[in-house]
């Protein structure tokens, strides 16, 4: 496991704080990923697109191998330049959510591409940490803890799966945070 480089964290909070006000959003407001991806301009293929010109891998990764394959960024073009995410649409909602989102995460912070099966371990390190911040932002965090939401509202406000909304709540410090404004 690669080690965040001082001062990531906050940055990638700082991201997902920039992104929501570009998109005229509240700081604490949900961040849909399909939206994001169209305003940074990056495409989304579903898997099931897919369909008529692979069937038979089509048909085994939304199938009996569905766990093996969640999505992934390709490059194409003229210079291979052009991002194009690929993503399993029959996973749940809320786990397409949080694999776009590490998919654009790599994509805001400029990964370069790598080799299939071949990852850059601080990249991946650090798109593992952007992705869900940019779903549930320290903003969001303290907004869900300060309402009083229950983890399972929350979550599907967010458009997340409750094990990443309460990841988020612990290291976003956000229960603590709001335990310390209420005793002021």
């Amino acid at each position: 496991m690669a080690v965040l480089r001082h001062g990531f964290k906050a940055d990638a909070n700082g991201h997902a704080v920039a992104l929501r006000r570009e998109l005229q959003l509240a700081d604490h407001a949900p961040l849909c990923p399909w939206r994001l991806a169209k305003y940074l301009e990056v495409p989304i293929v579903p898997l099931s697109e897919l369909k008529s010109c692979e069937p038979a891998g089509v048909r085994y990764l939304t199938g009996k191998g569905k766990s093996l394959f969640s999505a992934v960024t390709i490059f194409v073009g003229r210079h291979g330049c052009k991002r194009v995410v690929l993503h399993n649409d029959t996973h749940a909602k809320s786990r397409q959510a949080a694999n776009l989102a590490h998919e654009l995460a790599h994509a805001i912070l400029i990964h370069p591409p790598t080799p299939p099966f071949t990852a850059d371990a601080v990249a991946e390190e650090e798109a593992k940490w952007l992705g869900p911040t940019l779903l549930v932002s320290n903003e969001a965090a303290l907004h869900i803890v300060a309402k009083a939401m229950l983890t399972s509202t929350a979550a599907e406000l967010y458009g997340v799966s409750e094990s990443l909304l309460e990841m988020r709540l612990n290291v976003s410090g956000a229960r603590i945070r709001q335990s310390r404004r209420s005793k002021l």
